[in-house]
């Protein structure tokens, strides 16, 4: 699919942005995590995956969500297969305002392409 955490990120957030589970879930390594204020969600399988990535975007879908921007980016990498993606989600709707601001926390494992294992939001790391 990719061939660093860099893309890996990009192209999944072009993904979500279209808000279809089926073009985000590819990005997932299975199992994986969703870390997130609502609580803590494991996904063991992709018929686990989908339900929960079809509920988050339904809510964000509810908001009219339209486009994410990314300020504060940060890779790291962990080990040879391991890095973790950083930074602050500004999510607008389609009127241009800005709906949410969440920290991200999400690390990527390589096994032959970069894919998500654990995702994490959180409150923004303060500059």
């Amino acid at each position: 699919m990719t061939d660093s955490p860099e893309l890996a990120f990009h192209a999944y957030l072009q993904a979500f942005e279209t808000l279809d589970p089926e073009a985000a879930l590819p990005f997932y390594h299975l199992p994986c995590m969703f870390i997130a204020p609502q609580g803590v969600f494991v996904a063991p399988d992709i018929h686990t995956a989908r339900a929960l990535l079809s509920q988050f975007m339904g809510q964000l879908r509810s908001q009219s969500y339209h486009r994410t921007e990314v300020a504060g980016f940060t890779v790291r990498k962990l080990s040879p297969n391991l890095a973790s993606c950083a930074g602050t989600f500004m999510r607008f709707n389609v009127g241009g305002e800005e709906i949410t601001r969440l920290g991200f926390t999400y690390t990527l494992r390589d096994t032959g392409s970069w894919k998500i294992i654990v995702a994490a939001l959180h409150e923004p790391v303060a500059a």
